[in-house]
């Protein structure tokens, strides 16, 4: 029932957008929200990560609903930082909710890294759990101004599945990665 509610919850959440136009990213995580809780008599949740990255500028207008906080990684800088602010619970978790939408300008070459919990909430044979921190050392030591975003993916699934050594995963291990070249690139 959960893959059948995620299905209906992305459907839902693009529906309310496309026919929406003018609100923030905040807004529309509301109408979302509201969209997706209306039929829910399983008392279901999904959390969600909905951003709009303007190509020519950089410019990344984001909400998160009760998701993994994402990375940013900036390979010119060696540094990794978490966004933590816009956003709010996970959908479905609290009626008529004021989301808040957030904005960061991204720099040419820094690449956003989103994972599902399922990649921090990793297990070794002996239960030690990957961790949000193994995440951030790792794109930290990974990424260089040549990474590609498919690279750095299959190189942060391959680590976790190390980490793990073939343990069967307790939840989804999804790892998504965007790079912005710069504009006109």
């Amino acid at each position: 029932s959960a893959s059948i509610f995620m299905a209906v919850s992305k459907a839902l959440c693009k529906s309310t957008i496309l026919r929406t136009s003018g609100a923030d990213i905040g807004e529309l995580t509301a109408l979302a929200n509201a969209e997706v809780s209306r039929d829910n008599p399983e008392m279901l949740f999904v959390t969600a990560f909905a951003g709009v990255l303007d190509l020519g500028s950089g410019e990344l207008a984001y909400c998160n609903a009760g998701h993994e906080n994402p990375y940013v990684v900036n390979p010119a800088k060696a540094t990794v930082v978490r966004i933590e602010d816009g956003g709010g619970p996970p959908l479905c978790a609290v009626d008529d909710f004021a989301y808040r939408g957030a904005e960061r300008q991204l720099q040419a070459g820094e690449l956003l890294c989103l994972v599902s919990d399922g990649v921090r909430e990793a297990a070794a044979s002996g239960g030690k759990l990957y961790g949000g921190e193994r995440v951030r050392q790792f794109l930290k030591g990974a990424v260089t101004a040549e990474t590609s975003a498919a690279a750095l993916v299959d190189a942060l699934r391959a680590d976790v599945d190390a980490f793990s050594a073939g343990k069967e995963a307790a939840h989804d291990l999804t790892v998504l990665v965007l790079r912005w070249n710069g504009p006109g690139k």
